[in-house]
């Protein structure tokens, strides 16, 4: 994690992080000289935006990561950048990093939605939810997924997404990082492709344990047979989801992007390496499901008042409605009342003066200037 600083990719930032932007940098580290990495235009997405795989490693393990297949979801793909960054540079002859390259091959996908990305949406251009395509490969972005993993029989997957703000379980504590070794079949059994992807999720909750201990959760597994992580864990991919949650005081998810490029180094080495076979499963069995229970910010005892007369203390709870990729953030007021079981990544105490009840309408779209004015919040 100190290291970390030396390899972020400068210049590449949530609102930035779009086709054109994205394959110039990752440009600039094929060009370096003695680079391991390598690419290949795999197809095009609907709006004809190329989509490439990088690749490095010459071990007999496959490895594909695949990130941004919901456009509006950019932290793993700035983290595979930070990595490709490391790869590229004089790291590539560090022992471990020779160590990771010597035992598996890797291949990433990086931005697999950009028309998606463009718009700033989880959608492709055509409106459909790439992540509930694996079935019918209706869009081209898929139909370039499914066939890389045809091609090229990776032995492990990572499907990379972010998430809205969640609590871990029914705590007031919010998830930064979920993980999930999903199910391949409806009765959610666990065969040894799947068990291989829960030590590795295991041993990425033991990583992350000293930086967010807490702040982990997990998903139900219920199996989702149109999703791409149910559906590589059922074609002999063991694959690992990763989806990045929020942070206090952290709305370019910074901290979080760090995460991702810091465990998932370290759960390829020790795929590399043939380590991850013995990690401990207690980890990953020990973590809580998302819970419901989080708001990005709360008001504390807000005095209000009502044209009838009726007044009364209350807590105001405000969810953000945009994603860290858009600049102008916008906001919702989701519950009014006693939010005493609720955790925010924000928490404001009380108001300057006694609020109009009747001017606040839940779920109304607000830019974060109408937010606070209404609230009378600096």
């Amino acid at each position: 994690m100190r290291t970390y600083d030396t390899f972020r990719s400068a210049g590449a930032t949530p609102f930035t992080c779009k086709h054109t932007a994205v394959h110039k940098i990752v440009d600039e580290y094929l060009a370096r000289d003695g680079t391991p990495l390598s690419a290949e235009v795999l197809g095009t997405s609907v709006e004809g935006r190329p989509i490439r795989r990088v690749s490095c490693g010459s071990g007999p393990v496959h490895v594909l990561l695949w990130s941004q297949m919901h456009g509006d979801e950019p932290t793993a793909t700035l983290a595979l950048l930070d990595m490709f960054n490391l790869i590229s540079g004089p790291a590539s002859s560090e022992g471990w990093m020779r160590e990771l390259l010597a035992g598996a091959t890797l291949h990433f996908i990086p931005l697999l939605n950009p028309d998606g990305a463009e718009r700033v949406r989880r959608l492709t251009a055509v409106g459909i939810d790439m992540n509930r395509d694996a079935l019918r490969l209706l869009t081209p972005e898929a139909r370039i997924l499914r066939e890389a993993q045809k091609r090229l029989l990776p032995a492990f997957g990572f499907n990379l997404h972010d998430q809205d703000t969640n609590s871990v379980g029914q705590s007031t504590r919010v998830t930064a990082m979920a993980l999930l070794a999903p199910a391949a079949d409806a009765e959610r059994t666990v065969p040894p492709g799947r068990q291989r992807a829960m030590r590795v999720t295991a041993l990425i909750a033991s990583v992350l344990k000293p930086y967010i201990d807490g702040h982990v959760a997990t998903y139900k597994d219920t199996f989702e047979p149109r999703a791409f992580g149910d559906n590589m864990q059922r074609w002999g991919t063991s694959t690992v989801l990763i989806e990045s949650g929020q942070w206090p005081d952290d709305p370019q998810k910074s901290f979080l992007r760090k995460l991702n490029a810091v465990s998932l180094f370290v759960a390829l080495h020790a795929i590399a390496t043939g380590s991850y076979a013995s990690a401990d499963l207690s980890p990953y069995e020990a973590l809580e499901e998302n819970g419901e229970r989080m708001m990005d910010i709360i008001v504390r005892g807000a005095a209000v008042t009502h044209k009838s007369g009726w007044s009364g203390t209350v807590d105001i709870g405000i969810v953000k409605t945009t994603t860290p990729s858009v600049e102008a953030a916008r906001y919702a007021v989701k519950s009014i009342g006693d939010l005493s079981t609720f955790g925010a990544l924000e928490t404001v105490n009380g108001l300057k003066k006694p609020l109009d009840i009747g001017t606040i309408a839940v779920d109304r779209s607000l830019s974060e200037d109408q937010l606070r004015d209404l609230l009378g919040i600096s």
